[in-house]
């Protein structure tokens, strides 16, 4: 992809060794299985072990609120009851009865995770036990490493959402120590079914949705599954402009025979937005002013459009082994013209801005191989996972400022226009990484199960910077990110579990000794509980972590223009999830999190100060009811709150946001092919932030919304 103003970076390829590694690689592959009637089996491994009843794929539709598989935690597809780490599901169903529109609120469904910055409006981020996050994956496919998603994710073809609590380096490389959304999209059925929504809402919001399914043969084995949304809302922000979005996912799967699968999907997203950074911070809160109060112009708005494609192949070669080869492609283009904020004069109501013309290309492309091994019918069993993956990611970027007017806060009048723009800061980031990787789930016994992976990256991330002259710095990292874990079933219902694990990122820049910096490192140490309930129906887990995230960057106290890597930060915490079927119609998904997140070493900001946006207690009580008899059979209601304590607004802990409680409801029938929902979000109108960020950067809950959907199958 070309642009007007982008650096050209080069960077060594991937090795000989790594090249010669990725086709001579053993393979392996699981015994054939008998195909399925309704859904062409994923081209994802479902490696059986030792659950005694299997009744769900980890990359298909979960029965109810209780997903009892993931391929998220291993690469492989393996109980969540089996596996010493702590793993959530939040599949379709939920996102359905809670009318979901945003990622941002499905992942509040789950402890010790919240919506982050949206970077002006532009695309999602999340804070897993303390720590944001910009990356997410898709399919076990790591988001663009430079910047993220490549916009707000539609959950159009969303199956479930996956979140893995705890650094995920081992299988995923580069990351922060948090954890990893992991978003599983929809698979093709051998069955033909077309289904078609619509949903109008307030701030005369609209929404099409398509999900196509067609079998190209007579036997289904080759098929072709479409989803599409079309998304246009207002706000209850004060934007000149309405948003909107366009979605479309198709994919195709063939399985030419019972031992081999193939997947290839495409995503196109195109989403035209206003910038906004929401509201500002006044002495030690937000400033009193309504939640819709907006402080940038007509002018200010960010374009983004990209698009990625997919591919996965599985040949199973013997009754033991099984291969998997897989790549990606991604790209985007981002446009933004806006108004930011950049701070309060003295008088505390006259905000400061520059306007701002920001151009910026992305691109990543993946290439993985893995090989997995089951030996789980042997006395001692074994599941291995052999693996080597390389990679590049690209982001190129023009910035260029201009002065613009202030504007008084309280009341504010519009209509400033930009001042001439200087020369643009031409940046050019590019990281390069080659990595080899082994796991092996281990099954000794009937009561005890190990988890044991290692990783190991050779990264090189290289920064162009152009104004009046050029310069150029190049981190390295040569990583091994371990992880172990040990799980003992006390009872048939109830087991114990405690792992380690290890994470890194690059941090791009120099000491002022023009030193490259070294890359962040995360620890973390686990312990905790898992449980089946009311006959499996339910279940269960309690954990208790530390996380150490070391090396981050800060302010060098020699000169206060550069920075040092001294700093640390330290999450600590309890969590409860507990999702499943109570029975006679009733599902419940909740989740409570206590988290002590702070800093404890900095030489900016005061050690103990809390990391911003997190909360001390958070939590969430979602339960729904569907009517499965009778006359009034398919009659539905669902209700739920959703809290979090007061947070800290920024890491000097200037200012504090309040905590707030948060009531939904949603009311639903659905007979043979269609389905009618009613969703009431905030239902007794409570103003609340949901997201500080830094002083300028504090975006606000939505106030009390409605939505209607309709569902038909043709």
């Amino acid at each position: 992809m070309e642009s007007s103003n982008t650096t050209s970076l080069k960077l060594r390829r991937p090795s000989a060794a790594l090249l010669v590694a990725l086709v001579a690689l053993p393979v392996y592959a699981e015994e054939p299985k008998a195909k399925t009637p309704a859904a062409l089996e994923s081209v994802l491994p479902e490696v059986k072990v030792t659950a005694p009843e299997i009744r769900e794929s980890a990359y298909g539709t979960v029965e109810d609120y209780r997903a009892e598989r993931t391929g998220t935690a291993t690469k492989t597809d393996t109980p969540i009851r089996e596996l010493p780490v702590a793993i959530q599901v939040v599949p379709k169903e939920v996102i359905k009865d809670q009318q979901a529109t945003r990622m941002a609120d499905v992942i509040e469904n789950v402890s010790s995770v919240r919506p982050g910055s949206t970077f002006g409006n532009r695309g999602d981020s999340f804070i897993v036990r303390g720590f944001q996050s910009q990356f997410s994956a898709r399919d076990g496919f790591l988001s663009n490493q430079l910047f993220g998603d490549q916009g707000f994710i539609d959950l159009a073809n969303v199956e479930r959402v996956e979140i893995l609590k705890g650094p995920a380096s081992v299988l995923y490389g580069l990351g922060d120590p948090g954890g990893l959304v992991n978003i599983v999209s929809k698979r093709p059925l051998r069955e033909a079914q077309y289904q078609l929504g619509a949903r109008v809402g307030s701030y005369e919001f609209y929404r099409a949705e398509a999900d196509l399914s067609q079998p190209l043969n007579a036997d289904g084995s080759l098929a072709l599954r479409v989803n599409a949304a079309y998304q246009d809302w207002g706000s209850f922000r004060d934007f000149f402009k309405r948003s909107r979005r366009t979605f479309v996912a198709p994919v195709l799967g063939w399985q030419p025979s019972a031992s081999t699968k193939v997947l290839v999907d495409f995503e196109y997203l195109d989403q035209e937005l206003p910038f906004d950074r929401g509201l500002v911070a006044v002495g030690a809160g937000v400033a009193d002013v309504p939640h819709s109060r907006y402080f940038g112009e007509a002018f200010s708005t960010l374009d983004l459009s990209g698009k990625q494609g997919r591919y996965i192949v599985e040949h199973q070669v013997s009754s033991t082994w099984l291969l998997r080869q897989a790549g990606r492609y991604q790209e985007s283009e981002d446009r933004r013209f806006s108004a930011d904020s950049r701070g309060l004069e003295a008088d505390n109501r006259t905000l400061r801005r520059q306007a701002s013309e920001v151009r910026g290309d992305a691109s990543q492309w993946t290439v993985q191989l893995d090989a997995i091994g089951d030996f789980t019918r042997r006395e001692i069993g074994h599941k291995l996972l052999l693996g080597v993956e390389t990679g590049k990611a690209r982001r190129d970027l023009s910035f260029a400022t201009a002065r613009l007017a202030s504007i008084d806060i309280y009341n504010p009048v519009y209509g400033a226009r930009p001042g001439t723009f200087g020369a643009p800061r031409l940046t050019g980031q590019e990281i390069e990484y080659s990595a080899v990787y082994a796991q092996d789930q281990i099954w000794l016994g009937e009561r005890w199960k190990l988890l044991l992976g290692l990783r190991y990256d050779d990264a090189t991330q290289t920064t162009i910077t152009t104004t009046t002259r050029s310069t150029t710095v190049q981190n390295s990292a040569q990583e091994t990110s371990p992880r172990a874990g040990i799980m003992y079933d006390v009872t048939p219902w109830a087991s114990l579990y405690t792992s380690y694990s290890r994470s890194f990122k690059p941090v791009a820049g120099t000491t002022r000794s023009g030193a490259p910096f070294d890359p962040e490192r995360g620890e973390q140490v686990e312990a905790g509980i898992k449980a089946d309930l009311l006959n499996r129906r339910l279940g269960a887990t309690l954990a208790v972590y530390e996380i150490t995230r070391q090396n981050v960057t800060t302010r060098d106290p020699a000169d206060l223009t550069q920075s040092i890597q001294t700093g640390e930060q330290r999450a600590r915490g309890v969590e409860l999830d507990i999702a499943g079927d109570l029975g006679s119609g009733w599902n419940l998904l909740a989740s409570a999190a206590y988290t002590d997140a702070v800093l404890t070493q900095d030489n900016t900001f005061t050690p103990g100060n809390r990391i911003q946006g997190v909360p001390r207690y958070s939590g969430s009580l979602w339960a729904t009811r569907e009517i499965r008899g009778g006359d009034w059979k398919g009659f539905g209601f669902g209700a739920g709150v959703f809290a979090a304590g007061k947070r800290e607004g920024d890491l000097n802990n200037s200012y504090q946001v309040p905590g707030y409680t948060r009531a939904d409801a949603s009311l639903h029938y659905r007979s043979d092919g269609w389905r009618i929902t009613l969703g009431v979000k905030n239902v007794f109108d409570k103003e609340y932030i949901e997201s500080p960020v830094s002083r300028t950067e504090v975006y606000p809950g939505a106030p009390r919304t409605v939505s209607a959907a309709v569902e038909v199958k043709l």
